[in-house]
């Protein structure tokens, strides 16, 4: 049987339970062996991350504690500079050349792929899962924003309706899990985090592990 793999990057900054259930419900859906979890060493096409890669590094995996199937990797991290998730991939495919890899994004990130670093060998490299929230939808090929309409063209190539599409090649197919509950951004829950205080209420309790906000309060992050 080929091995299976997940690669979930991310700036994790903090790691919330909406990462951790995009990351299993691919696991789910594609019967993954094991989801690498792969925190950014400094974007190229927004800000860089509030927390020191130490410390997003020892959330994230403070938050995959409980799931076997999620490992943490430290890749992006060891190599240092502008993390550039198609360098990542072909890391992944150098290893792992007869393994079906698959690149898991939140609904928000899929949607900007095009405009991402050599985004074209993310799909040589690997397939695409794109996990999209409840009232999600879409692109669509009439649109007046052009980004869309590119987005819309490489579904229409490239998407597959059912997980299993994706086995008979170890690359380039998308599959979008839809209505996966995972509406938060990290960016919210810092602006929680420094409006309600340290250990936050509501938003925060719901969306971070008892863990992960410990150890914001315990390192006065954010």
């Amino acid at each position: 049987m080929t091995d299976r793999i997940g690669i979930m990057g991310g700036m994790f900054d903090p790691p919330h339970r909406g990462h951790i259930r995009a990351a299993l419900a691919a696991a789910d859906a594609l019967a993954l062996e094991r989801v690498c979890m792969v925190p950014c060493a400094r974007p190229n096409h927004r800000a860089g991350a509030s927390a020191d890669g130490c410390h997003r590094l020892a959330m994230l995996r403070l938050a995959c504690a409980e799931h076997a199937v999620l490992e943490v990797d430290d890749r992006e991290l060891q190599r240092g500079g502008t993390s550039y998730t198609a360098d990542t991939l072909e890391e992944f495919s150098a290893r792992y050349p007869r393994a079906l890899r698959v690149f898991i994004q939140g609904w928000d990130s899929f949607l900007t792929l095009p405009g991402w670093e050599r985004w074209e060998d993310i799909l040589r490299t690997s397939h695409v899962c794109a996990v999209s929230r409840p009232g999600s939808r879409l692109p669509a090929g009439d649109s007046d924003d052009p980004a869309e309409r590119i987005m819309a063209a490489i579904l229409a190539e490239r998407r597959v309706e059912r997980p299993e599409e994706l086995l008979p090649s170890t690359t380039g197919g998308i599959l979008v899990l839809e209505s996966v509950d995972c509406a938060i951004s990290s960016t919210q829950l810092r602006q929680q985090l420094q409006t309600r205080g340290e250990d936050g209420a509501g938003t925060v309790d719901q969306w971070l592990t008892p863990d992960v906000t410990a150890y914001i309060r315990t390192h006065q992050l954010y």
